[in-house]
């Protein structure tokens, strides 16, 4: 079976993929890869196939993969959204391209927490987590590491990981000429562990380096013998709680938690992306949640149509739900938090010095 075309191209654009040649009916399209920090065009839209490969890190697909990979979420989430932007037909089920099963939780818990062991984090990174609001003790507990600078550190890594574990089935690894590899963008980054409510790690995001900012799954869905993810919610804060602030993204969750007090934040990885959210709050004794989106959601027509369906969805389940919003100069959750904090410490310091 397979998904409803939308076109390669048209996709590309969607996603802010940068084309060098996007004529129409050009068969082929060279474009600037969107997951290697690509600068010379090494991306090829191919029209006909409705393909996509990357001739310099190898990730491949179609026109749904790319923008699920573009926007970390699943195949099926993708292709809703798809339907939703670029016409109305409903999308049919396909099968990831080259994808192996993926191994149970405890296995890739242990593999990536055996990764994160090995790992530093840069001066850069730590910075950019300080400039956040965490301390070195919150830095230190969820475990941020930095991605390997240099082939050579991959290489040496994956050998003591491959040493002790199968690697086949989990995100992030794949092989290419017989060899174990890990996904890698170019502009570097750092790992993001998204966690269950027992803190094993599901998966890992990546903060990337880039000028966007963005964040990327440490997937391998497209890759030779590699493994794609799913839409796991991360958990962070008091799990004996019955109440939850939901928002987008583990590592906000993560500060916005530890500068509330320890809050209960549930993290789903895109406003979309929601497969897995019943599951995560049916192993929780969740009676109401605080929809704790980003404030653009007062503007984006798309946000506020997904809002309102996870609102619905929750409320079918007995779950009560308030949106909550605050001053649009400080976009996220996690932003308004770490304003409060200094707005408290400052006023503390007025009073203590009058």
């Amino acid at each position: 079976m397979e998904w409803k075309e939308f076109g390669v191209v048209e996709v590309a654009r969607l996603c802010g993929v940068q084309m060098k040649n996007d004529g129409i009916g050009a068969r082929e399209i060279k474009a600037l890869c969107p997951f290697c920090g690509d600068k010379h065009y090494h991306l090829y839209l191919n029209t006909v196939k409705n393909q996509w490969n990357c001739f310099r890190c190898g990730a491949r697909g179609n026109d749904v993969s790319l923008y699920a990979r573009v926007n970390c979420m699943t195949n099926r989430e993708a292709a809703n959204e798809l339907s939703r932007c670029l016409g109305n037909t409903e999308p049919r089920i396909i099968k990831p391209v080259n994808s192996t099963p993926m191994k149970p939780l405890i296995e890739r818990h242990n593999v990536y927490y055996d990764l994160l062991r090995m790992l530093c984090l840069s001066g850069m990174h730590y910075q950019d987590l300080t400039d956040r609001g965490l301390s070195f003790g919150n830095i230190r507990q969820f475990m941020y590491k930095s991605i390997p600078e240099n082939e050579y550190e991959r290489r040496e890594v994956i050998k003591k990981l491959s040493a002790k574990y199968d690697l086949s089935g989990i995100p992030g690894f794949y092989r290419k000429f017989g060899e174990w590899k890990m996904y890698s963008p170019n502009c570097g980054g750092y790992y993001i562990p998204v966690c269950d409510k027992d803190g094993y790690i599901q998966g890992m995001q990546i903060r990337l380096d880039n000028a966007d900012k963005r964040f990327r799954w440490f997937s391998t869905n497209e890759y030779p013998e590699g493994t794609g993810v799913s839409s796991w919610v991360h958990v962070v804060g008091d799990i004996s709680s019955d109440t939850a602030y939901l928002t987008e993204g583990a590592l906000k969750a993560d500060v916005a938690s530890t500068l509330s007090g320890g809050k209960l934040f549930m993290a789903v990885p895109g406003v979309n992306a929601i497969n897995c959210l019943i599951d995560a709050l049916s192993q929780l004794n969740i009676k109401k949640v605080y929809e704790v989106f980003d404030m653009d959601k007062q503007v984006n027509i798309h946000v506020r149509n997904a809002l309102i369906k996870i609102k619905s969805i929750l409320t079918e389940r007995g779950i009560e739900v308030q949106t909550c919003t605050w001053n649009p100069w400080y976009k996220g959750i996690d932003d308004y938090c770490l304003y409060k904090k200094k707005s408290y410490k400052a006023t503390a310091y007025e009073k203590q010095a009058a």
